[in-house]
């Protein structure tokens, strides 16, 4: 019950901003060119690496431990060696960024494009860092503002800025700079945090860097896996093709994102709660619980896209890129799908535990199995054999991940779960077959709902045990509580 309580508080965070990030891709292509989005892609997919480098093993670190330091009472030096990896992060952040710009993704870039976007970097370093802070508190309204403003808010200046000034990447950016500043500012009243940045605390910096190397190396793999594919279509194909295949490999990839991070901001706090407070078998099962939950809202939302692309594709994509993303689209979406999986339930494992060393292992393949099988299936079978080798390290770095899990850590699988997940999803594949392909956005969203109503369904029905249990166990709450409250006041009115 307490995961899914946390889970529909985080609910509008988890829709709204992914889900104007899939808008934004949509967009994009009706208004911009080829080269334009793929500028704008490589640039964020650049700063993904840089932040999984420079910044995400403490974000990580704080997210596992910062509750720890406050129950002890001393939370400033923790605060001040903060500020000082913020700082640094930003610098190095930035640097990189205009380094890696005009090195490779646009080496005529003008002072507009390079100010654009070393303002999206730090701002957006911000966002993601006040997140993950704010998980820790579960201050949901300050991650839900660092979630949606920026993709939303940000998405609208952009998108006038590129109506009233120009077919140039550098407004998007901006736009997106804008709006990220505005996020991160409104909120640092409700954080904790101390406006000295010396002297950081050596212990916390040792202690960071000892659980977090593992996870910058892994993440450095983790991120090849995941985009090394649009630079190996920029360097064999050209950055117009990196445009094209984008859209699709974008877009799947942001779907399984939505769909995933509707249940993860609420689970992985959970699961330190019951590890800090009930130890490695109360940790394991809440983590079991966390991954059927994801599996959940996972299965049928690719069996979904799958079902429904076609349609999906030629109401919204713009003609000259609708070709590649019907070919590219499914396959990016599997391999999100699994990504989401292992990122969000079995290489938590490792987390819990504090043996982040295993996750190396894990993103090494996918990275490799991504850098070896690209350039074969690129020349042999286009922009679609991309998608196809991400397919394949996804699923390679899963199994490798769930074994290590498994025999060391004693992971198990949801079975039981899986198996009633399986069979509801496989009924509303079903279902969605045998409608014919949608005219209008009317239809298609009547095709959503059709199988979300029957998913639902399927599955309420072959849990409908589980949740008359859940009810009457609330039920019987609810009457302790009232019967507690009645006699506090006869006892009150005795006295």
């Amino acid at each position: 019950m307490m995961l899914l309580r946390h889970t529909l508080l985080y609910l509008p965070a988890q829709l709204i901003g992914p889900l104007f990030q899939l808008i934004s891709v949509i967009v994009w292509t009706h208004v911009v060119d080829e080269h334009t989005l793929g500028v704008i892609t490589l640039v964020t997919a650049t700063h993904e690496l840089l932040q999984i480098a420079f910044l995400a093993w403490w974000s990580q670190y704080a997210l596992r431990f910062l509750g720890r330091y406050r129950s002890e009472g001393d939370p400033l030096p923790f605060y001040r060696t903060e500020n000082v990896v913020l700082l640094l992060s930003c610098i190095i952040q930035s640097l990189a960024v205009v380094a890696v710009l005009l090195l490779v993704i646009a080496p005529d870039a003008n002072a507009g494009l390079l100010a654009a976007t070393v303002g999206y970097v730090i701002t957006r370093t911000l966002n993601l860092y006040i997140g993950e802070r704010a998980r820790v508190d579960h201050h949901v309204w300050v991650y839900t503002i660092q979630q949606i403003v920026g993709p939303s808010i940000g998405f609208a200046i952009g998108l006038i800025l590129i109506k009233t000034m120009g077919n140039s990447a550098e407004w998007p950016l901006a736009g997106y700079a804008v709006a990220q500043l505005a996020a991160a500012v409104v909120v640092l009243p409700a954080i904790g945090y101390s406006r000295r940045i010396w002297p950081p605390d050596r212990t916390i910096i040792n202690q960071a860097l000892t659980y977090g190397i593992p996870l910058i190396i892994g993440g450095a793999f983790g991120w090849i896996g995941l985009n090394a594919s649009r630079f190996i279509v920029n360097d064999m194909m050209g950055v117009a093709a990196a445009g094209l295949f984008a859209v699709g490999y974008g877009l799947g990839q942001r779907a399984a994102a939505v769909a995933a991070m509707l249940v993860t901001a609420a689970a992985f706090p959970l699961a330190v709660k019951s590890m800090e407070q009930g130890g490695s078998k109360v940790a394991m099962r809440q983590l079991s619980d966390n991954g059927a939950l994801l599996l959940a809202i996972l299965a049928p939302s690719i069996a979904g896209i799958f079902m429904l692309r076609a349609g999906f594709v030629h109401l919204f994509i713009a003609a000259p890129f609708q070709a590649v993303t019907l070919a590219v689209l499914p396959l990016s979406t599997l391999a999100g799908g699994i990504r989401s999986v292992r990122a969000h339930f079995v290489d938590q494992v490792f987390l819990l535990h504090n043996r982040t060393r295993p996750m190396i292992i894990v993103t090494v393949v996918d990275a490799g199995v991504t850098a070896v099988l690209t350039p074969f299936l690129v020349t042999h079978w286009g922009l679609a054999g991309a998608a196809g080798a991400t397919v394949i390290a996804a699923l390679c770095a899963a199994v490798v991940s769930f074994s290590i899990g498994s025999l060391r850590l004693g992971l198990t699988l949801p079975l039981s779960h899986l198996a009633r997940i399986a069979f509801a999803t496989t009924v509303m594949a079903l279902v969605l077959s045998g409608l014919k392909e949608p005219s209008s956005s009317v239809e298609l969203s009547a095709q959503i709902a059709a199988g979300a109503a029957v998913y639902v369904t399927c599955l309420g029905a072959l849990y409908a045990t589980t949740l008359m249990q859940m009810f009457r166990m609330r039920q019987l709450k609810l009457e302790a509580k009232r019967a507690a409250i009645v006699g506090t006041k006869t006892k009150m009115r005795e006295s």
